[in-house]
Parts: structure tokens; C-alpha cells; sequence
């Protein structure tokens, strides 16, 4: 049994690490510390933190095998390959529902939060609505620091951004800002913003 456990810890532990740097940018503004936007370039380590994480759970295999075969004359080779199969198992599967599962959801949260303590400029304006490309984005996580570095642009109103499907819709104020300011947004360097298209305009008094 313990050796199940030590199977489970070690593999959840992988799991987590690989997310991580998605997971850690959203947790100062989760926790209401305000935006993160420098945080949110770990993204580009991805393959690092998922590298790490499999180097742990070959590490555990070698480690959960030595020490159970330290104590027993004879090796039993099933068990030994029962034992990675359910190391990597839970590591990837764990990986897995992070990722697609819960990081969005944290998104979700952050993303409303995000939205909630941004104060749009008010009186007589003239509102456009702009499509973004967003390239570069891999996670969920990713299209936060995006939304944010666009509402910090003076004139923007609201912007939503989509990892999924590499696009962000703006609204803002044409009096105040245009297009391409809005393309100077303070992203990090590893994403790139390119004009889809101006959906529409409109005026409000």
C-alpha cells in the first residue's frame, strides 16, 4: 500500500509541475493581489516544467523499484512494470485534467476579475469593436495576461480573449485610441497581435 501512494504523490506532484506555469500566473489574482502580466511569460517554459516533470517520474519509478527490490531476494519484473505504468498513469492523467479542466476554470475566475476592476472611461464616446490574432498562446492561462495587457491600453472598454481559437474581440473608444495602439498592448514578447478585422462601430451618448 505504501508503495501505491508513494506511486500516487510522486505522479500528482509531476502532474502539478507541468501546469505550473499556467496555474502560477492566475494565483495573484485569484488570491486578489491585482494583475500578474509579468508572470504570465512562464508559459514559454512550458516544455521545461513538463521535462522536469517526466525526469520525476522516471526518478520515482527508479527510486519505488530500488527501494522495494532492496528488500526481496527474488525481482518481480510484473510488478516492477506495474509500478512505472502507474507512476506515468497518474502523471500524465493528472497533467491532463489540470489542464484542460481546471486551469480553465481558474482562467474564468481571473478573467471576470480581471474585467471587474477594469473602470472604462465615461461620457459622450464612439465605441468600435476590434478582432485580434493572438499568436502564441498555449493555454487557457495565456489569453488572461493577454486580456489584461489590453485593457491597460487608455481607451480600451473590454476585450475577451480566446486561447482555443487564437482570437480576442475589443471594444473601444475610437476617440481615444486606435488600432494600432492597440496593437502596442504590452503583451509578453512570446505573444504577437495582428488586426482580424473592425467588426463594427457604434455611438453612445
Amino acid at each position: 500500500m505504501s508503495e501505491t501512494k508513494q506511486a500516487l504523490k510522486f505522479g500528482l506532484g509531476a502532474g502539478f509541475l507541468g501546469v505550473l506555469c499556467c496555474v502560477g500566473p492566475l494565483i495573484p489574482i485569484l488570491v486578489g493581489f491585482g494583475g500578474a502580466s509579468a508572470l504570465f511569460g512562464l508559459d514559454r517554459y512550458k516544455p521545461v516544467f513538463i521535462g522536469i516533470g517526466l525526469i520525476i517520474m522516471a526518478a520515482a519509478s527508479w527510486y519505488v523499484i530500488r527501494k522495494r527490490n532492496q528488500c526481496c531476494v527474488t525481482h518481480n519484473r510484473l510488478r516492477d512494470i506495474q509500478t512505472v505504468v502507474l507512476i506515468f498513469g497518474v502523471g500524465i492523467s493528472s497533467y491532463l485534467a489540470l489542464q484542460y479542466g481546471v486551469v480553465p476554470l481558474l482562467s474564468d475566475v481571473a478573467s471576470a476579475k480581471v474585467a471587474s476592476q477594469h473602470e472604462p472611461s465615461v461620457g459622450v464616446a464612439s465605441y468600435s469593436e476590434l478582432a485580434l490574432i493572438v499568436d502564441g498562446m498555449t493555454c487557457a492561462g495565456c489569453s488572461v495576461g493577454v486580456q489584461q495587457a489590453l485593457l491597460d491600453v487608455p481607451g480600451v472598454i473590454s476585450a475577451n480573449v480566446s486561447w482555443e481559437t487564437g482570437l480576442a474581440s475589443v471594444t473601444y473608444d475610437r476617440n481615444q485610441v486606435d488600432p494600432e495602439e492597440i496593437l502596442k498592448a504590452r503583451v509578453h514578447d512570446q505573444y504577437t497581435l495582428q488586426i482580424n478585422n473592425v467588426l463594427s462601430t457604434a455611438a453612445q451618448e
